[in-house]
């Protein structure tokens, strides 16, 4: 089988492949049993991408599904070099799936991906029957939790298409004028916040904030937001806030929330500032911090600001008012913490 290396050439190594959603696509489990969307093969079976990150002496073994009448990965229009080969190395394979809730967007990837121009028939650590298009090294991998998967992929003419995979370059081999690849990309290299592959107690850390805010809200005689679209509503009120304190103080801002373990890096001359921002219905005489929130506070190399948005009035959903709280800057006081759940390691 001859296999060629690809270009280190943006835009030449990439493949987009869209999937059905779950959380884990760790294998059948109660709750996460299924892929849910991802083509009608779907709707009665359970879909091969089921596995894509399962790991298995050390890697992952993905699946996707081509164009129907071919069932083959056009390798040549990710590298146009690569000739008639059958595999290519170090492509960066980028999952992607419609949300339940609409829009589909990125929801992990490959780095350094082999990617086969046929279907692999059988996969190791799989159940009989399910193959692979591609592989990649584990520690090569990030399964975004549910609440980072918000960089949006258009569909369409121009976005992903019809068809459940898209390549960088057309079919005459020119490079496709597609802002939102370049755009997918540089999420993927900047991202630096949860993997759950490493940390998978980390899909659950978004209700457990939402419920520890409650229970400290109920416990004061204060209101809470109470739904998903609550909170987002408080949370993006909280977020136009800072933004606009910040700039107001002659800082450039810029908006990373969904790729590091902080909201904004607020650049002014040389300086560099990295913003965690909080917004609650509460007095804000407590927030509630997440575990990559507290390290990276933590970090002595790096400037931090804590940007705290309290007493948030909802009102049919909507957002607005708040008294604002600035430490800048913000050195976590460890004694100022309240540890509320452990996970010990007994392994």
């Amino acid at each position: 089988m001859a296999t060629v290396r690809a270009r280190h050439v943006q835009n030449q190594r990439i493949l987009f492949a869209r999937v059905g959603w779950m959380r884990f696509y760790n294998g059948p489990i109660p709750g996460d049993d299924r892929p849910i969307g991802g083509g009608s093969y779907n709707k009665t079976n359970i879909g091969f991408e089921v596995f894509n990150f399962r790991e298995t002496n050390d890697k992952l073994y993905g699946y996707f599904q081509p164009q129907m009448r071919s069932h083959k990965v056009a390798l040549e229009r990710i590298d146009r070099s690569i000739g008639e080969a059958d595999t290519l190395d170090n492509v960066l394979v980028i999952f992607v799936a419609r949300r339940p809730v609409g829009g589909q967007v990125v929801v992990g990837w490959y780095r350094d991906a082999t990617v086969y121009r046929d279907e692999e028939k059988q996969s190791p650590g799989k159940p009989h029957g399910y193959g692979h298009f591609c592989w990649a090294q584990r520690s090569a991998c990030v399964l975004l939790p549910e609440g980072n998967r918000s960089v949006l992929i258009p569909g369409g003419r121009g976005g992903m298409g019809t068809t459940n995979i898209c390549y960088p370059l057309s079919t005459d081999g020119s490079a496709k004028n597609a802002p939102w690849m370049e755009h997918a990309a540089k999420f993927v290299d900047g991202y630096q916040a949860a993997n759950l592959l490493e940390h998978p107690e980390e899909s659950a850390e978004a209700e457990s904030v939402a419920a520890i805010e409650n229970a400290i809200a109920q416990s004061r005689g204060q209101g809470f937001a109470r739904t998903p679209q609550e909170r987002k509503a408080v949370e993006d009120h909280a977020m136009r806030a800072a933004k606009k304190y910040f700039r107001s103080q002659g800082f450039l801002v810029e908006d990373v929330s969904s790729r590091c373990p902080y909201d904004l890096v607020c650049t002014r001359q040389s300086s560099q500032v990295h913003v965690e921002v909080k917004g609650s219905t509460t007095d804000g005489s407590s927030i509630v911090l997440t575990h990559n929130e507290v390290k990276h506070a933590s970090d002595p190399h790096t400037t931090c600001a804590l940007f705290l948005l309290h007493s948030i009035t909802l009102d049919r959903g909507k957002a607005s008012g708040g008294t604002q709280i600035v430490l800048n800057p913000w050195q976590l006081q460890q004694v100022n913490l309240k540890p509320v759940t452990y996970i010990y390691q007994l392994a």
